[in-house]
């Protein structure tokens, strides 16, 4: 299949990153262990909103883009090298470092996506804030639009139409 086994893993963990940044939620998709869970729904009123980017890994840094840009790197640059003298190993070693940050930033871009974020009213008047993920502008509810707010068992919050 492959002519070195290490390519084959490498691999493997490149296809393992690009397909876990395709996994997201937004206010039409639902996780399969969310299917058939009984959430709390609200009436609110959107007070505002607007289109956000969502960034990425959150407090998840540094994630598999990092180990596999490392990897593939040091690992190339140590192919060319053999790291056999000094210069070997610094290069190495700045080759680590730079697919590192290369990775990383690849794999925050992979999971970066569109959201809304909407200021609304409860009945009570209690106003407070949430942002969703969405797969378009069209998704976005309009400000003065009455919405129902559902709130799953692990605490995900999605703002749908009346």
């Amino acid at each position: 299949m492959f002519r070195y086994p290490v390519s084959g893993l490498f691999a493997i963990l490149i296809l393992v990153t690009f397909v876990n940044g395709c996994a997201s939620r937004s206010q039409s998709n639902y996780f399969r262990d969310e299917v058939g869970e009984v959430m709390a729904v609200e009436d609110v009123w959107i007070v505002s909103s607007r289109m956000v980017k969502i960034e990425g890994l959150g407090e998840n840094r540094p994630g598999w883009g990092a180990a596999v840009g490392a990897t593939v790197a040091g690992s190339t640059a140590y192919g060319i090298t053999q790291a056999d003298n000094p210069a070997g190993v610094a290069i190495t070693i700045i080759a680590l470092v730079g697919g590192a940050l290369a990775g990383q930033f690849i794999d925050e871009k992979i999971k970066s996506q569109l959201g809304v974020e909407y200021i609304l009213d409860k009945p009570s008047g209690a106003k407070f804030a949430v942002v969703q993920a969405v797969k378009s502008t069209d998704e976005m509810l309009p400000a003065n639009t009455p919405a129902l707010l559902m709130r799953g068992k692990n605490g995900y919050y999605r703002i749908i139409p009346q």
